[in-house]
């Protein structure tokens, strides 16, 4: 590879051997990212495509900005600097148990599954809502809250190899039972899961 790229902000799909898929967010190191698909420092929504031929590649899913640096100079810093090298350790290391985490086979329950990916990719976001004051006006005010956005119900559905309905429904289950929050009137609802109660998704994701 000619260079690494590391993911600052946003959510990544990631296909891997035999087809599989796995969403990632946060600081996580790529390898063979086209740069048309993702100018360093600059938001992109376009697909990534592999720059040579290799088993990994992917898509953005939402706006996200990648730090590229060359891969000559980074196995160079990691050779002579020891926080570089134990940064890409641990980088390496929390993909591993990610994925344990996250994607391996396990019986767990659809709903379940779901409710692991989801707070995995919760990250905090600022929306606009309209309230009403005590003399009765309406005004508009931002509210902080964390979302898990970027992925389709299709995307969760090819990551956890469930059917497109299954996830639907568990979705909707996570919704009635309060962990998610529903959406009210002109809210965008597409690739976007506000978390109501977050305590709640991870017991569910926890199998409770």
């Amino acid at each position: 590879m000619k260079f690494a790229y590391f993911l600052v902000d946003g959510c990544i799909s990631e296909t891997v051997q035999a087809g599989k898929a796995r969403l990632w967010r946060e600081l996580m190191l790529f390898e063979n990212i086209s740069n048309s698909g993702g100018l360093p420092g600059s938001y992109s929504e376009e697909g990534i495509n592999p720059t040579t031929t290799n088993l990994i590649h992917g898509s953005v899913l939402s706006r996200c900005v990648f730090i590229e640096v060359p891969a000559t100079k980074l196995s160079t810093l990691a050779s002579t600097d020891p926080a570089i090298a134990l940064m890409l350790a641990r980088m390496a290391a929390k993909r591993g148990a990610l994925t344990e985490r996250l994607y391996t086979a396990t019986r767990a329950s659809p709903v379940a599954r779901v409710a692991t990916v989801l707070n995995y990719l919760a990250a905090p976001t600022r929306r606009n809502v309209i309230r009403r004051r005590a003399d009765g006006a309406l005004v508009m005010s931002t509210t902080e809250e964390l979302v898990a956005s970027g992925p389709s119900q299709a995307d969760l559905s090819d990551t956890l190899c469930l059917g497109r309905a299954t996830v639907e429904k568990a979705i909707a289950e996570l919704r009635q039972t309060g962990a998610l929050r529903s959406f009210s009137p002109g809210e965008r609802t597409n690739r976007c899961y506000p978390i109501q109660d977050r305590d709640l998704l991870r017991q569910i994701a926890l199998g409770g």
